[in-house]
Parts: C-alpha cells; sequence; structure tokens
C-alpha cells in the first residue's frame, strides 16, 4: 500500500506535487517532531481488558522505537493505520494498534454505550475485573464469528458452516495464554474479533509450524508485536525474473497450505493484494494482513452438510473484471474446498492486467524468451489460474504452475553451478 499511495503522489504535477507536500507536513508537523512515539501511549494498557491481550507487558519496554530502513521510515511518515517499526532484542519488529485511531474510538464509545459491556468501559475500568458480571463472552465470540455475511458489523473473521468447533479453533489462543484468567481472555478474544483478528489468526496459524505468516510475539494492551518479515511483494517487481518465480512458488505454496494443511479447516483470505504480502530474505513470501478472513470447519455432522459439500467450489463470478477480486462468502462455506486461495493469488498478483498497474503485467511479468522456449506451457498455466477452461480446474493449474517454476528454478540454479564451476577451473 505505501509505494502504490508513492507511486500515485508522483503521478502529481510538479505544482500539485509541492502543494500537497506543504499541506500534508504542516498536518504530520507534530508527528514528525516526535518520531519516537511513547511506548506507554501507544499501549493504552489502561483499555484492557478491552484489549488484544497483555502477554507482551512484561518486555515491550525493551522496544526500540527506531525506523531502520527507508521503508519502515517511509511508513511511520505517511503511514495511515497505526503500525510502527522497531528492535527488540536486536530483531526487527513491527507493532500494529490493528486499526485506524477513529475506529478505536469508535469502538470505545460503543462499549460505554452499551449497557451490557459498561463494565469493559474504558471510563469504568474498576468494574472490569467484576465477578459477578453475567455477560458470557464466549457465546459473543460465537456470534460475531457466525454473523450473516451481509451485515454491516465491525468483525473480519468468520467461522462456517456453524461454530460447533469453534474451541478447536480457538486451541493454541487459550494454550498460549493458560495463565489468564479465562473471562480476561474470553473479553480480548472478543475484542480482537470485533477490531481485527490478526493476533489471533497469528496464534492459529503459527509461523513455527511453517505457516506463511509472521510470527506473534505477543500484545501489551492495544498493540501486538510481531516479526518483520521484510519489504512488500511491490519492492520485487523489478528483481530477476527467477527471483520472482521463486516468490511465485512460495505464494502458489501458501495457497495449497492455507487450504489443505490443516486436517479441521480451510483458511481463506479475502484481501489479498501486493501490499499486503512481504518476502523474507529466503524469497519466501507471506501474508502480514490477515484482517480478513473466512474459516471453513471441514468435519461438520453429517446432516448438516450442504448438497453440494464435496464438490470443489470455482469462482467463476466476474473473472474478466480487471483488478476485481470477486467471490461469494455463502458459495465458500457450503463447500468443503474452495478454489479461493489460488483463484485470489492468480487473478490479483499474476494476471496480466492486475491490480489497477501495481503490477502492470502481472509479477511474473516480462518472462525472458529462453525460458518461454525450453518451458513454453507456462503462460498457459498462469491464464488456466487465472481462468480455468476445461478440463483444467484452478487447482491443478495452481499446482502444476508451482511445480514448473520450481523446475525453472532448480534448473537455473545447476546451470549457474555449471558457469561458476568452468569460471573456477
Amino acid at each position: 500500500m505505501i509505494l502504490s499511495y508513492l507511486y500515485n503522489i508522483l503521478k502529481f504535477k510538479k505544482w500539485e506535487l509541492f502543494f500537497f507536500a506543504t499541506v500534508f507536513l504542516g498536518l504530520k508537523w507534530s508527528k514528525m517532531t516526535t518520531f519516537r512515539p511513547d511506548i506507554n501511549h501507544l499501549t493504552e494498557l489502561h483499555k484492557c481488558p478491552a484489549c488484544f491481550g497483555t502477554s507482551a507487558c512484561n518486555y515491550i519496554h525493551e522496544v526500540d522505537l527506531t525506523s531502520y530502513d527507508l521503508y519502515s521510515m517511509f511508513s511511520y511518515f505517511f503511514g495511515v493505520k497505526n503500525v510502527f517499526f522497531g528492535q527488540l532484542n536486536g530483531d526487527h519488529i513491527v507493532l500494529k494498534k490493528l486499526a485506524h485511531s477513529h475506529e478505536l474510538d469508535k469502538f470505545d464509545q460503543m462499549l460505554c454505550e452499551n449497557n451490557n459491556l459498561l463494565h469493559i468501559c474504558p471510563k469504568n475500568l474498576k468494574e472490569a475485573t467484576n465477578e459477578n458480571n453475567n455477560v458470557n463472552f464466549y457465546e459473543l465470540i460465537k456470534r460475531e464469528v457466525t454473523l450473516d455475511f451481509a451485515k454491516d458489523n465491525f468483525s473480519h473473521l468468520r467461522l462456517c458452516p456453524n461454530e460447533q468447533h469453534l474451541s478447536k479453533l480457538l486451541k493454541h489462543i487459550y494454550l498460549n495464554n493458560k495463565y489468564i484468567n479465562k473471562k480476561m481472555l474470553d473479553i480480548n478474544i472478543w475484542t480482537s474479533i470485533i477490531l481485527n483478528p490478526e493476533p489471533l489468526l497469528l496464534q492459529i496459524l503459527s509461523a513455527d509450524e511453517n505457516w506463511p505468516v509472521p510470527k506473534y510475539l505477543g500484545a501489551c494492551g492495544r498493540i501486538i508485536i510481531e516479526e518483520y518479515v521484510g519489504l512488500p511483494l511491490t519492492a520485487y517487481y523489478y528483481k530477476p525474473w527467477i527471483q520472482r518465480a521463486k516468490i511465485t512458488s512460495s505464494l502458489l505454496n501458501a495457497a495449497y497450505i492455507l487450504t489443505y494443511q490443516n486436517n479441521d479447516f480451510s483458511f481463506y483470505l479475502t484481501d489479498i493484494s501486493a501490499d499486503n504480502i512481504a518476502v523474507d530474505s529466503n524469497n519466501i513470501a507471506k501474508f502480514i494482513d490477515l484482517e480478513n478472513v473466512i474459516v471453513v470447519d471441514k468435519n461438520i455432522k453429517p446432516d448438516e452438510k450442504f448438497e453440494m459439500w464435496n464438490r470443489l467450489q470455482e469462482n467463476t463470478e466476474n473473472i474478466t473484471c480487471s483488478g476485481c477480486l470477486i467471490y461469494s462468502s455463502a458459495d465458500i462455506c457450503s463447500h468443503k474446498i474452495s478454489d479461493h486461495n489460488y483463484y485470489a493469488i492468480c487473478k490479483m498478483l499474476l494476471a496480466f492486467d492486475t491490480n489497477d498497474g501495481i503490477l502492470p503485467g502481472g509479477f511474473l511479468h516480462n518472462t525472458p524468451m529462453h525460458i518461454q522456449n525450453v518451458y513454453p506451457n507456462i503462460q498457459n498455466l498462469i491464464k488456466q489460474c487465472i481462468s480455468p477452461v476445461r478440463p483444467f480446474t484452478r487447482l491443478t493449474a495452481g499446482m502444476q504452475l508451482k511445480q514448473l517454476l520450481d523446475t525453472i528454478v532448480e534448473d537455473n540454479n545447476e546451470n549457474t553451478d555449471k558457469l561458476n564451476s568452468k569460471d573456477y577451473n
């Protein structure tokens, strides 16, 4: 998102750019004069238990909120969603408030205006631990994750077709926070679901178990800490094609993992874009924005299965719309397996006319001619992954494309090793 902002800014005429910069810097002056925000101010710990948790509070004061590269500095000055960069024990980290300031204010206002939630209103903190309070936040969690997709609400996490295995989905969260009072933890979980479920998903899809996400380091109040993966996908647009091929292979592998790795649930990301993906030092792509996710329970009771449950859900809606990620949440939820993750990655990142010009020609643009000659099927597989034609399915095309990219990368490495060996001899 940041690089796309910069791209749009540079399209202004000179005098417009000057005017924009003058006004923007004026508005940001107070922020620029306090380049290092106060960590106590960021955490808003006084608002707990209506917060993301307290697991990182013991060491959050060790965080050095100093931007360490151009990207993090640009994000600090021009970012719009309360994302901060720093270091902890020598490692680069990201701190997130996970919402705009006005969204957090609206949430607090809602707490204070709801008679059932007054005890966790920031103005009534002394009552927050009242054991006599009879609000069942686990039931509120159930209600939030199963709300009708068509309803306008804060929540961006859905568990479907029903919530019968919700406790299994949240198992890792309860294990990670087993020393926290159950009532308080349920309030933390509910708050995360309302504001932004990313801290929950980062624990459910643990990076330690090879899920394609950043490592979760904990929460303190209204801020979470996670590892800094690397630069966004957009920063690799002009990198050598072989390097982009390896990154693309990791994206297609992520599509498979999110769909199939867990025997109980599939995870479908509904806001995939180049801005929501970062690349680590091994050219592995990871998803750094997990705000919008549909979780499908693959093990519902036989009498609750839809007629089409065991058939692959294939996205065929408006596939000719350039730059559009259009899908049916209801269709995804009525099938055990969907091709949505492959659809989103191929449509939004690899399509030749993708993403409103952010990735012109797709991320695998300008395929070298010698690679096209040796592997002539590559362009066809990309097209089939975007818009499959029978007998292809998008899953088949996506898996074959990954295998082909792996072969190309491996052959290139072998050829490079041979050349290096000749030079050495």
